[in-house]
């Protein structure tokens, strides 16, 4: 087996210190052009692979790199819009500082697991995942700074979460104040378990995710004020996707034909349920009224568009991400929505 060429040889070739070497790599502002170009050429010569990363981390303490974990497959992080902007306020804060994204799929434990175990990262970003469950478990082993992402883990570093409960609540008075008085919630996942279609009071009872027990809960403030009760609600599980919210919406007005009031806990599901009531004749908003949560851009291009609870999804990454590339611990930030209205909703 051939040698593995060092950043010592590399430096001897190219006449420089190894600090000097080191900098043409990981600071090449601190390098002189020519030098860099010098240092380079002899990398090339020698097959300089490039500096070892846990080298790097043992000398320096630092990887230069953060860590996000999402619950679903990673074509999700790449398509869903929350997902997306989560992704560029990260973005967007690493480039500042000057650091990179690792981005782990928890849809496959033992794979997560081991690249969590392996990831040359400073600290991790963990977005929707409850806290019970063996990944929380390998990266709070890795004893870096864990920041949760609207969902509770004990012991994490610091926390950036929605005001979801003020949201959901919200988004049930508008509802109330335009006139629908039957309702039905079309809830994200409440669990890590699959389960689409109708859910029973103990399923919502037992549910993991904190962004469905928290908007749940506002929906039913809201309407325990006009003494409406969770058990006079439909209750629907979607998976996060509109084809499968409208399919979900069709059987919905099908079987409970008096349902004017639809709470939609993310507008990808809302704009699916739009999609459904146009299709089966049902007109929006004049007998039946959308309110989704998210306020995602696709929302002003459904026909009517959609009124929302509008998070700002971008700058709650980029806190999240400075929150984990700074000093502090065990801080919390809580962000608000605000009611958009639109076209889907309308005062009687």
């Amino acid at each position: 087996m051939a040698k593995r060429v060092k950043l010592l040889d590399v430096a001897k070739a190219a006449g420089v210190s190894q600090g000097t070497a080191s900098n043409a790599f990981g600071k090449p502002d601190l390098v002189r052009a020519e030098v860099r170009e010098r240092i380079f050429a002899a990398a090339k010569e020698l097959g300089y692979r490039g500096p070892h990363v846990m080298a790097r981390m043992l000398r320096t303490g630092k990887a230069g790199a953060l860590g996000v974990v999402f619950p679903d497959n990673l074509e999700y992080a790449f398509t869903d819009p929350v997902a997306i902007e989560l992704l560029r306020g990260i973005g967007r804060e690493c480039a500042q500082q000057g650091v990179n994204v690792m981005i782990i799929s928890a849809e496959n434990q033992q794979q997560a697991i081991a690249a969590v175990n392996n990831a040359a990262v400073d600290a991790f970003l963990v977005h929707c995942y409850s806290d019970n469950n063996d990944i929380i478990a390998a990266i709070q082993r890795r004893n870096q700074p864990l920041i949760s992402i609207d969902t509770d883990i004990e012991g994490a570093a610091g926390t950036v979460a929605l005001n979801d409960f003020a949201a959901g609540q919200n988004a049930a008075q508008h509802l109330l104040d335009c006139g629908a008085r039957k309702f039905a919630i079309l809830s994200l996942q409440a669990t890590e378990h699959d389960h689409f279609g109708p859910v029973t009071a103990g399923r919502l009872g037992a549910a993991s995710h904190r962004v469905v027990r928290e908007r749940l809960g506002g929906y039913y403030a809201a309407l325990k004020q006009v003494g409406i009760a969770p058990t006079d609600i439909v209750h629907v599980e979607c998976d996060n996707q509109s084809d499968h919210s409208a399919k979900m919406t069709a059987e919905l007005l099908a079987r409970h034909p008096e349902i004017d009031g639809i709470l939609a806990m993310s507008d990808v599901i809302a704009i699916g349920a739009i999609d459904a009531a146009r299709a089966v004749g049902r007109k929006v908003p004049d007998d039946l009224k959308v309110i989704g949560i998210d306020g995602i851009a696709a929302g002003e291009r459904t026909d009517p568009p959609l009124t929302t609870m509008y998070q700002d999804t971008v700058e709650k990454g980029r806190l999240a991400a400075e929150m984990a590339l700074s000093d502090g611990s065990g801080k919390t930030i809580t962000l608000e929505t605000s009611l958009l209205v639109r076209g889907s909703s309308k005062v009687s």
